[in-house]
């Protein structure tokens, strides 16, 4: 089923940052309505919104703006009861009968109906439909067909069974305020969809819970994503370093993906540390032809420049692992590795970026964390050949442990989301930067801590 989400009549303080946070966070279309705004003031909100969303948007008001700012969709109403001439996206409307859906449904690429219960947003607006009513329409009743009106994440297994393709919400979305407005949104979200979005993580494990499998699943975990895992080495290792690595045998890697892709569909997987080139052979082997984004975290060399990964290693996984990857995030010493030349400052990241994308066929990120100065800038080059900076003050810590994993895994996550590489990794750095500040004041060990990935 769609979940859709329309935005409150008014306008308030922090809106735009609201419906950011639900696109990250997958929403699927937004419908943009201001009954009594003027023009100026819809295209003030439009211009708050990322270029990368306006396709999941619908316009009730100020049609005239969609070519302009790329919209993806209109919607009719009494009105605005026309679209503008020429405009080929999606076309919605509302309709308060089931007359007039049997009227519009043909014309249109879904419509509303409205309201099916009493409305949350709108006192006194009554549902204008008995259960006998919808039931007896269910040869009208289509994926084309969107419930409107008092829809709650109670209500939308009610309205699956009534044959309707999706929800349409207002009230649920923006009644709860604070921490509570996101896992509210989840759980629409989770309720229409029938399951939350998978990630994949296959990495070592952290005996000290602060990296690895462990801090991919607490990242993945506190993004709102399902975590999966395979396990390709065990550690022996605290805050003070790591005693000793045995990597997981290559046949019970290959039993533990198989396991979990014959059962569960990821969208969208994060690979860390692979120690041996048996295993590199063995995920190159079953992730070809994966149609969801692979994210590779290379941990070959630590960011103190420690080596990490044998030689044979990295032959294998530049010929049989990196084409199969979406995103690969190097650090420094890790780029110069795979480029043969030093990685230093930012002219150099941006030479070994396009190099690795023109060789592999993948967008990079190559991290810039340990540039010298107050500042980091970690550098973007996507598979078109486009560059994005991402600068941000470093955070002066004793805590982190696990970053580069907790990295990965939350732009895995944001992949998962739906969201473009450019804006995944922006709300990555952003998840990481926090779970930095949360984590200084904690003592967690006696060396390097742990990030702190729930805020």
């Amino acid at each position: 089923m769609k979940l859709i989400a329309i935005t409150r009549p008014d306008f308030f303080e922090g809106e735009a940052e609201a419906i950011n946070l639900l696109l990250a966070n997958g929403l699927e279309l937004l419908h943009l309505r201001k009954p009594h705004a003027k023009i100026g003031e819809i295209e003030a909100l439009l211009q708050q919104i990322p270029a990368v969303y306006h396709d999941r948007i619908s316009l009730h008001d100020g049609h005239e703006l969609a070519t302009a700012y790329g919209i993806g969709g209109i919607h009719l109403n009494a009105r605005h009861p026309m679209a503008p001439c020429g405009f080929g996206g999606r076309i919605s409307r509302s309709c308060h009968s089931l007359e007039e859906v049997r009227r519009y449904k043909d014309t249109c690429d879904y419509v509303f109906l409205s309201p099916i219960f009493d409305s949350i947003s709108k006192a006194g607006y009554a549902s204008a439909f008995s259960p006998d009513d919808l039931r007896a329409a269910d040869k009208l009743i289509d994926s084309r067909v969107i419930a409107l009106g008092g829809i709650d994440a109670d209500k939308i297994d009610t309205v699956r069974d009534w044959g309707f393709g999706g929800v349409a919400v207002l009230g649920s979305v923006w009644s709860p305020s604070g921490a509570g407005f996101l896992d509210n949104f989840r759980r629409l979200m989770r309720q229409t969809e029938g399951k939350p979005r998978v990630v994949l993580s296959i990495a070592g494990s952290d005996s000290s819970g602060g990296a690895g499998i462990q801090a991919d699943i607490k990242t993945l975990t506190s993004l709102g994503v399902y975590a999966a895992s395979v396990v390709t080495a065990l550690t022996a290792q605290n805050t003070c370093g790591v005693s000793s690595i045995h990597p997981i045998p290559a046949d019970q890697v290959a039993a533990q993906l198989r396991a979990v892709l014959t059962d569960l569909r990821a969208d969208a997987i994060k690979i860390g540390m692979v120690h041996d080139e048996s295993i590199v052979r063995v995920l190159a082997q079953e992730l070809q032809g994966m149609d969801c984004p692979i994210v590779y975290d290379p941990v070959m060399i630590s960011t103190s420049g420690h080596r990490l990964m044998e030689p044979a290693t990295v032959e294998a996984v530049c010929a049989r692992l990196l084409p199969c990857c979406t995103l690969l995030t190097p650090n420094l010493h890790e780029a110069g590795l795979l480029t043969g030349r030093p990685v230093g400052d930012m002219t150099e990241m941006e030479e070994a970026a396009r190099r690795l994308s023109a060789r592999f066929g993948l967008s990079i990120l190559v991290k810039g964390g340990h540039l010298e100065g107050d500042t980091m800038c970690d550098l973007l080059y996507n598979k078109k050949g486009n560059i994005t900076r991402y600068p941000a003050p470093k955070v002066d810590s004793r805590n982190l442990h696990g970053t580069g994993c907790t990295l990965s895994s939350a732009i895995a996550a944001f992949l998962a989301l739906g969201n473009p590489v450019e804006e995944a990794v922006r709300r990555a750095k952003n998840y990481v930067h926090q779970a930095i500040v949360e984590a200084r004041p904690l003592h967690i060990g006696h060396g390097q801590g742990p990030l702190w990935h729930f805020f």
